[in-house]
């Protein structure tokens, strides 16, 4: 059994927790952060990364490997459902670093920020899970296995960022399955049609998706689609993994993805997660604050969950390093203030992504929407402005 005291345990080494701990080691905190799983390694995940977050990036001290690995620029939105293929114009970052975003791999991207995180200070115990976070009021005790080992930290703050899809450790009710569940896939191809500075939504009856060209001359699928229709696109193809499966789907009811993939090479086996759950959720509660998806999670329609999770973060270290105490009113006033500054970076976009999802995976809904938008193209670049393409980091 060995014991630890720190100012900060952060739980979760993804985006939204590597950025939290390693801005809040750089002001001089002690800091302890568990990740279960070893690095690198690949997620579920869109991968695009906007240009509202490259000055962030540069902070944390990964820009110039960024700039090194990540895929081409995106400079057009587009939107391929039914038999169109849309485009228009990117809305552009100017006091960015860049005027676009790119894609990179969670398997580069998280690993990068870990080891940023490690050369800080930070103290990251990985592969380890936890075991039990106990509340003294007073501080937090929190108790982790790996193997045949054990410890235990004590910190005055906790900070959750797990993921929106990871298994708690904190229980909670069992939420039943529904047809209307969102199941997440991801694959890469290789040798693909796609314009290597476009960004494509892809929508078709009951989910959609997201084409973009990531690292290593990759190019990225991600997916969402409802349990009920997958149960279906499933029975229909008999025998093919399902990921497979709806890929089928994806390329049978929607004539751009099946222009752009028609001789692309898979490049690797499909990844699935679910169901997804977006919608905003609490950023502090009893002492404990939350950051990235578990905060709250915009659907992947508008590809912000990198961002929102490494900015996310960014507001709540900054809302900590102001705090000279410590103690559990102390750690209420910051909950307070960050759940504001939360609310008022991300509430807005993800509102506009439910309603995205909602009228771009309707049959009806596409048939009213693609007309409209194939006249006005300008009304894409209106909706990645909604998804927060150009919304700057504000403290």
């Amino acid at each position: 059994m060995m014991d630890y005291d720190v100012d900060a345990i952060v739980i979760g080494g993804g985006p939204a927790g590597a950025t939290t701990a390693l801005l809040l080691a750089r002001s001089g905190w002690r800091v302890a952060l568990i990740e279960k799983k070893n690095f690198p390694r690949a997620k579920v995940c869109g991968e695009f990364i906007s240009a509202t977050s490259l000055p962030l990036m540069g902070e944390l001290g990964i820009m110039d490997f960024y700039q090194k690995n990540a895929g081409p620029e995106v400079s057009r939105v587009g939107w391929f459902g039914a038999e169109k293929m849309l485009m228009a114009a990117m809305p552009s970052v100017d006091k960015s670093m860049s005027k676009w975003g790119r894609a990179l791999g969670r398997e580069h991207l998280d690993t990068a920020l870990l080891q940023e995180a490690k050369q800080a200070g930070v103290l990251v115990w990985q592969p380890w899970t936890v075991r039990h976070l106990m509340d003294k009021e007073t501080h937090f005790i929190c108790t982790m296995a790996a193997k045949e080992e054990t410890a235990v930290i004590k910190a005055r703050v906790a900070v959750m960022a797990q993921g929106s899809w990871e298994r708690p450790f904190i229980q909670r009710l069992d939420i039943m399955h529904k047809n209307s569940d969102l199941l997440a896939f991801k694959t890469h191809f290789r040798a693909s049609e796609l314009d290597s500075d476009l960004m494509t939504l892809i929508s078709f009856p009951g989910g959609y998706g997201g084409l973009v060209h990531s690292d290593a001359n990759r190019v990225t699928l991600s997916c969402c689609i409802r349990r009920d229709v997958l149960q279906k696109v499933r029975l229909q193809n008999p025998g093919l993994q399902a990921g497979d499966a709806v890929l089928n789907y994806i390329m049978l009811t929607c004539a751009g993805a099946r222009q752009v993939l028609a001789s692309a090479q898979r490049d690797e086996s499909w990844l699935s997660v679910g169901p997804i759950r977006p919608g905003i959720r609490k950023c502090y509660e009893n002492g404990i604050f939350y950051v990235g998806n578990i905060a709250g999670e915009a659907h992947p329609i508008i590809a912000e969950g990198i961002s929102m999770a490494m900015q996310s973060g960014w507001l709540l270290a900054s809302s900590l390093v102001k705090q000279p105490s410590l103690s559990r009113n102390d750690l209420a006033s910051v909950g307070y203030e960050y759940t504001k500054k939360w609310r008022k970076q991300f509430a807005n976009r993800i509102h506009a992504a439910a309603f995205f999802a909602q009228i771009t995976t309707r049959p009806k809904g596409m048939a009213v929407l693609l007309p409209i938008v194939e006249r006005f193209p300008g009304l894409l670049t209106l909706g990645a402005n909604l998804s927060g393409k150009a919304k700057e980091l504000l403290p």
